[in-house]
């Protein structure tokens, strides 16, 4: 698998692995790596548990697993995620070439800044562009048991039905990883996870792009696979190294190098 700069919100997702429906068995690690041992200072009586303790360290760049950032790179590599999803959703980049050079540039800015409803303010017209119909939804499935990514455009209606049934995050699933769903509407091996929370296979495909897609434009949803004792020891991933099957461990500062990306 090949690294990416993630959400810092995926990355917990998909490197704790974790049931959101069941109490973690294990405590807070110092996350020098994934399945590092217990931190050794034990918190301050009456402080809140914290879900993931990251440390973060501004020397001895990962460049083996990384490249260096610029801000202008990171500012193309998002504007192309974006021209990306747009042409998954409507076989067309017509409503992000459409957009001015003044709203590219607040597009960008307002991820910087963090800046919820400017953000919106340009993405709603990606969204709702006049004379385009959304066809399809950009998804990527992410499964942390093995590493793979799984990558998507699911049509906005179940292609077959006599109706035109509007398609689900079950049917949808279904279609991209049937071992792991075979049920369109139950879950059986694995809960799909975005924004730490369980999403119902129920949930309108087209209505979850609209509320919960990340910034670049895709649906970002990991697997977490149903554990009868909830044991997270298999969660710390072990990723395929690029020329064979060899698993290597990765540091997880080599995740946290772009603060512009913890958005959203």
């Amino acid at each position: 698998m090949r690294f990416r700069h993630w959400p810092i919100g995926l990355l917990y997702d998909f490197y704790t692995a974790l049931d959101p429906t069941k109490t973690p068995t294990l405590p807070p690690t110092n996350h020098d790596r994934p399945g590092s041992p217990p931190l050794a200072a034990d918190p301050e009586p009456g402080a809140a548990p914290v879900p993931w303790t990251i440390t973060l360290r501004f020397a001895s760049y990962p460049h083996d697993f990384l490249t260096t950032l610029t801000p202008t790179s990171t500012h193309d590599a998002f504007i192309n995620s974006i021209k990306e999803a747009d042409f998954s959703r409507n076989g067309t980049a017509k409503a992000v070439m459409s957009l001015s050079p003044s709203d590219t540039r607040e597009l960008f800015a307002s991820l910087q800044d963090h800046d919820y409803d400017r953000f919106w303010g340009v993405t709603d017209k990606l969204l709702n562009h006049s004379g385009i119909t959304v066809k399809n939804i950009p998804i990527r499935i992410y499964n942390p048991e093995t590493g793979q990514v799984i990558q998507g455009s699911v049509p906005t209606r179940q292609p077959g039905t006599i109706r035109g049934d509007a398609q689900t995050l079950g049917t949808a699933l279904n279609s991209l990883v049937p071992i792991i769903f075979p049920s369109k509407r139950s879950v059986v091996l694995a809960r799909p996870v975005m924004h730490g929370i369980v999403l119902p296979l129920s949930a309108p495909l087209l209505e979850l792009m609209r509320e919960a897609m990340y910034p670049d434009g895709f649906l970002h949803i990991t697997l977490a696979m149903m554990n009868d004792d909830n044991d997270n020891s298999h969660s710390f991933v072990r990723l395929r190294a690029s020329e064979g099957d060899v698993g290597a461990e990765l540091p997880l500062e080599a995740l946290v190098e772009e603060l512009e990306w913890v958005m959203l």
